[in-house]
């Protein structure tokens, strides 16, 4: 395997060569015999910040790939006394061999089927990011982390999460649903109700802290507690959120039915099961915004900067968002500014989630006559 050095923070990591890996001009690191994907630094660097936060003294990264992410914990936020890189494929785990000597980390490695391992070692922080869905580790890594510990979860399957892919989001996450128009933040919302219910089989609670869109994938940061009455009352706040496709009336329900829109008449798409409170913890968040200047070396500073910035202003709001433009084409008007909607609702932000969207507390109503008044 032929090995270039690359960069990353405050990491030097050996990865194999992509140009020995490419096909007609084009290169996936599903390709090379060892995974490195560098579309995912502002996953990684994110991630460095969430732990800078959570301060874990132990962490496992049950598929380490690389070992980048594991590494860069160790490295640039410091205070982990017991470190574990995993996986499964025995030229990861060399390499990672290899950049743990070469960053002088301490740290175990083990090759080991991910599940098998997250059932017989325990963490504060766990780390799963696989290539697609998570769900086959979600169990696993709930039992893993003690209590009040941390696990962290991304997720690139999108078409289930969507729905643009119906089977695959019964089949990876129990979803029956439809496409909304506010589908990217539905998706966020069924990773979490996946990850509650099952963490609820072990008596266990998931809280949500952090959650986040870009690019191709979702990463969701939970607060593990142990008690079934925590796990009951996180049950309670899923249901399934219910849209027309003539007018884009919204409602949410905590039961599966078939809905009929009371104005137009005719059936409503739906989504569901899904989590319907917060999807972050303010004071995560601030603590976060706080501890981001520590790490003005970031690449990705600045866009992780606005990103907060959003998330902090959009945090106020429950509802999922509207699609400005969506809600135009339905009373057939003009597209307004998006600025221009957040002023005349009065409470009101964007949403990081979709440009084209704004979270409110407003009703579809509210936000309907502000196009209206905009547009005449």
């Amino acid at each position: 395997m032929n090995l270039i050095e690359i960069k990353e923070g405050k990491v030097s990591l050996l990865v194999p060569n992509p140009k020995d890996y490419e096909k007609n001009g084009k290169f996936d690191p599903s390709w090379a015999p060892v995974f490195y994907n560098p579309r995912m630094k502002l996953n990684r660097d994110i991630s460095v910040l969430i732990v800078s936060v959570i301060k874990p003294k132990s962490i496992i990264d049950a598929l380490s790939a690389s070992g980048i992410r594991g590494l860069r914990y160790y490295i640039e936020v410091g205070g982990v006394e017991k470190l574990i890189l995993n996986d499964k494929n025995p030229l990861a785990t060399e390499l990672i061999r290899k950049n743990i000597e070469k960053n002088k980390v301490e740290a175990q490695i083990t090759t080991r089927d991910a599940n098998s391992l997250l059932y017989e070692v325990k963490a504060e922080f766990v780390d799963i990011d696989p290539f697609g869905s998570p769900s086959p580790f979600i169990l696993s890594s709930i039992n893993s982390v003690i209590n009040k510990g941390y696990v962290a979860f991304t997720a690139t399957d999108l078409s289930a999460l969507e729905c643009s892919s119906k089977s695959s989001a019964r089949r990876k996450y129990d979803l029956i649903c439809d496409k909304l128009s506010f589908s990217k933040e539905a998706g966020i919302r069924g990773l979490i109700a996946k990850v509650i219910r099952e963490s609820a089989i072990l008596e266990k609670a998931a809280y949500p802290v952090f959650s986040f869109y870009f690019d191709y994938y979702y990463r969701v940061v939970f607060r593990v507690e142990s008690g079934a009455k925590k796990a009951d009352n996180l049950l309670s706040k899923q249901g399934y959120y219910y849209e027309c496709p003539k007018c884009g009336l919204r409602e949410a329900s905590e039961y599966l039915e078939k809905k009929k829109c009371p104005k137009c008449g005719i059936d409503m798409k739906k989504y569901g099961p899904a989590w319907l409170g917060t999807l972050w913890e303010k004071d995560f968040v601030e603590k976060m915004r706080d501890k981001l200047n520590d790490f003005s070396y970031l690449d990705n500073y600045f866009t992780i900067n606005k990103l907060l910035d959003i998330i902090i202003k959009e945090s106020k709001y429950d509802n999922p968002y509207y699609r400005i433009d969506i809600l135009s084409s339905y009373l057939k008007r003009n597209i307004p500014k998006r600025e221009y909607i957040i002023k005349c609702l009065g409470s009101a932000s964007v949403t990081h989630f979709d440009y084209r969207g704004i979270k409110s507390d407003k009703g579809m109503d509210e936000v309907n006559e502000c196009i209206k008044k905009l547009t005449s």
